[in-house]
């Protein structure tokens, strides 16, 4: 070998650079059928899972209506099996005066610390003062620090 064939190869390639160069030749491939109905199925089994879970909201989400009109449901349900089985008439009268009382409680906020002002359900921080229009008006014409 002559010195100007060693100097004309390419250097060897890295780990990193086989790497890469798989991955790219595996993105020109196109997909199998297989795969593509796989990653379809996938897909929509998860878009079915998402649905599922917005539909049912858990109970910290519902608004006074819904335990009111659940309330209702559960006291007719409970009228209607009475004849059949009591128990199950009973617990749901019980589950329908839970509700009941869910009204209340989701109707006037629950319980708050003491002196604690809130907004829209939200605790303020009255800790911290507000600034003055003045003290706004010194912040956006002072000069940045010196370095």
């Amino acid at each position: 070998m002559t010195e100007d064939d060693r100097q004309a190869a390419p250097p060897p390639r890295s780990r990193m650079e086989d790497e890469v160069l798989e991955i790219l030749v595996r993105a020109d491939q196109p997909a199998s059928f297989r795969d593509h109905v796989r990653r379809k199925a996938d897909q929509q089994r998860r878009d079915r899972l998402t649905r599922l879970r917005h539909a049912l909201a858990p109970p910290a989400q519902l608004g006074p209506g819904s335990f009111l009109a659940l309330c209702f449901a559960l006291a007719i349900a409970g009228a209607v099996v009475r004849a059949w089985s009591p128990l199950t008439a009973t617990l749901l009268a019980l589950a329908s005066v839970v509700c009941l009382v869910m009204v209340a409680v989701r109707r006037h906020g629950g319980v708050t610390a003491p002196g604690s002002k809130t907004w829209r359900g939200q605790e303020l921080d009255v800790s911290r003062r507000a600034d003055t229009w003045a003290d706004s008006v010194r912040d956006r014409f002072r000069r940045p620090p010196k370095l």
